[in-house]
């Protein structure tokens, strides 16, 4: 697997889940039912918008630096 696919994968994993499980934990304090559908939406929309930022960034660094082993 490519290092690109490799980080947007663990981006989009850890970013969505973080997000998803704080806005589930706001929902629940505020005495709101778990909603699993609004649950996966901020895990999957959360999740692609910080794979396709880190890609951004990564892909940068890369032209910034095309010798290091990032």
């Amino acid at each position: 697997m490519k290092p690109t696919y490799k980080i947007m994968l663990k981006a989009f994993v850890a970013g969505g889940t973080v997000f998803a499980v704080v806005m589930a934990m706001w929902d629940l304090i505020d005495s709101k039912q778990f909603n699993v559908w609004k649950f996966m939406a901020n895990l999957i929309f959360f999740g692609l918008f910080m794979a396709l930022y880190m890609r951004y960034n990564y892909k940068k660094q890369i032209q910034k630096n095309p010798n290091s082993n990032l």
